[in-house]
């Protein structure tokens, strides 16, 4: 497989740093900025006897994200595609790393140990995997039967590096990610289609061959069955989070009040179950709140794929709103218990230092797109986009 390099055209002008800023999206500035907040005081709100601690590494991801934002806003976004191959192979190294030398916790081996600093390579690979597939769906024809497959074996090599971490949920924002920009780039829906069935086929396998664990089982399953799975420690911590939600009421019992979290009937409020921690404070007003921004995020970043002057802009921008929206809706729904748990961040606010800073990169490379379109198009104001 091979990953060729494009040459780059319509490099921006030379517009100081202030003019490009003011080309950038500011609601989608805004808005990321205030659930950045709202994820550093739910953590602190949740990590009862170390909320300092908590509050302070995710404003620290913060800082870090925002560092590596900044300047991809003003760089080029196209410029990425002449090191298609690099990243790509930065992605299965990260991933390798970790499957050889990576830290277990919790029954999973997903991270790497750097010094004292610990992150997921899986959260990087994600965003890493966008701009690779972006490039690739730029420079061919998915149409081209020999192309979708080339396409198939470039997600095929992350994704099984993940499900033997094992990271069912990093496989599956792998798998729905290809398929959303596979469609957007052009692939037929037949192919679309054949490997649908194709994957299905390969996980009833799985499940026959008995090659996930008995823990992953549960978590794809409670969700069919909660009445049933309450036995299981999975099925506990569903039923408790949808206990937690519904004690929450219209306006909740407030920020710092005794709950179900504080009790220790929560397992992991602040990380994969923090949406529920929140929702029994802040009550159905707060929860609509927080889905609200949300909906304006997802939106905005889908606006910028509307307005992105080239296919490479467009795809890019596809790409990391679906992985915001799957880490949406797949995380609030496993809340509710109406989705499998599959241990996915809810972004901005799950505690992780990696996802944060993850989120903030992709936010900064959104903005470069926009901002390049918005000068685009005010210099050629009668093209279409």
């Amino acid at each position: 497989m091979s990953l060729s390099r494009s040459k780059v055209g319509g490099v921006g002008g030379s517009a100081g740093t202030v003019g490009q800023l003011r080309s950038l999206d500011p609601v989608l500035l805004l808005v990321s900025l205030a659930l950045t907040a709202f994820g550093i005081l739910a953590v602190y709100i949740a990590g009862a006897n170390d909320r300092e601690t908590y509050a302070l590494n995710q404003t620290l991801g913060f800082g870090v994200g925002l560092i590596g934002a900044v300047p991809l806003a003003l760089m080029d976004y196209r410029r990425l595609q002449r090191y298609l191959t690099p990243l790509y192979c930065a992605v299965i190294f990260m991933l390798l790393m970790v499957v050889i030398l990576g830290a277990t916790a919790k029954g999973a081996q997903r991270w790497i140990d750097v010094g004292p600093v610990q992150f997921q390579p899986a959260e990087f690979a994600k965003l890493l995997i966008v701009v690779v597939l972006a490039g690739f769906f730029t420079q061919h024809h998915l149409a081209n039967n020999e192309i979708f497959l080339k396409a198939v074996g470039i997600i095929a090599g992350p994704t099984l590096l993940v499900f033997v971490q094992p990271d069912l949920g990093s496989a599956l924002v792998f798998g729905i990610v290809f398929f959303v920009m596979a469609f957007v780039g052009g692939a037929k829906l037949s192919q679309i289609g054949l490997l649908v069935v194709i994957g299905g086929a390969l996980s009833l396998l799985a499940l026959k061959l008995k090659i996930l664990a008995e823990y992953q089982v549960a978590r794809l399953t409670t969700f069919l069955d909660p009445a049933g799975a309450t036995a299981t420690h999975e099925g506990y911590q569903v039923l408790q989070s949808k206990v937690a939600i519904g004690s929450g009421g219209i306006t909740g019992k407030g920020l710092y009040a005794t709950t179900l979290a504080n009790l220790g009937f929560l397992p992991e409020d602040h990380t994969d179950f923090i949406f529920s921690n929140l929702a029994e404070r802040m009550g159905f007003i707060g929860g609509l709140l927080l889905l609200g921004l949300f909906f304006v995020l997802v939106w905005r970043m889908l606006h910028v794929a509307t307005i992105a002057r080239d296919r490479f802009g467009v795809l890019l921008a596809v790409g990391i709103g679906t992985i915001f929206l799957f880490h949406v809706f797949v995380n609030v729904g496993m809340t509710m218990g109406i989705m499998p748990v599959t241990g996915i961040p809810l972004p901005f606010l799950s505690y992780g230092r990696s996802n944060l800073v993850v989120s903030m990169i992709s936010l900064g490379l959104l903005q470069s797109i926009a901002i390049r379109s918005r000068k685009d198009i005010s210099k050629h104001p009668d093209t279409s986009s």
